[in-house]
């Protein structure tokens, strides 16, 4: 018989104890403030203090092609050379210095124009430094010495465009008549 009066003060006394700790737990809002269910019909949601919106969808950027620039900037680094024929069409040389600063090639020829590896071991160590005037004269006469032949030198190399934020110079040369 005592066993179980003694579990009915242990039932009793830990009810009594989740009693206790049910003021720690939330508490329904106050009668037509609570959520809505099915069974009590609408009632009202709280106005939140404040709301968050999604963040502004970026405006889609407008490609711009990138500017062909004459000289570059003080810290522009040579990272592509492209050769061309003096006899490409300026427009022409313009797609071709463009498509170049997309690829990752470090010497693209183009119109006819080869380059002996004896140059392209030559131009490697312009590369990854800062342009300066003295730099592209060094560039330009490396060209001009290197790609001329016994049969066909080259009359003039020269500068016809930059893509400072790629580190692409173009270089066209024009062989001797």
């Amino acid at each position: 018989m005592k066993f179980p009066v003694f579990l009915a003060i242990v039932l009793a006394l830990s009810a009594t104890a989740l009693r206790a700790e049910e003021p720690m737990l939330p508490q329904a809002l106050g009668p037509g403030l609570g959520f809505n269910t099915p069974s009590s019909g609408p009632r009202g949601f709280l106005k939140p203090s404040k709301s968050i919106k999604p963040p502004a969808s970026p405006v889609a950027a407008i490609a711009v092609p990138p500017s062909i620039v004459q000289s570059p900037t003080a810290e522009t680094r040579l990272r592509r050379l492209v050769v061309v024929s003096g006899d490409m069409t300026p427009e022409a040389i313009r797609e071709a210095i463009i498509a170049c600063g997309q690829s990752r090639t470090p010497v693209t020829t183009l119109g006819g124009v080869n380059a002996p590896s004896l140059v392209l071991t030559d131009l490697a160590g312009f590369f990854g430094s800062t342009v300066s005037a003295d730099t592209q004269k060094k560039v330009l006469e490396t060209v001009r010495k290197g790609m001329g032949t016994a049969s066909k030198p080259l009359k003039r190399a020269e500068v016809v465009g930059w893509l400072p934020n790629e580190g692409v110079m173009a270089v066209a040369v024009y062989p001797e008549s």
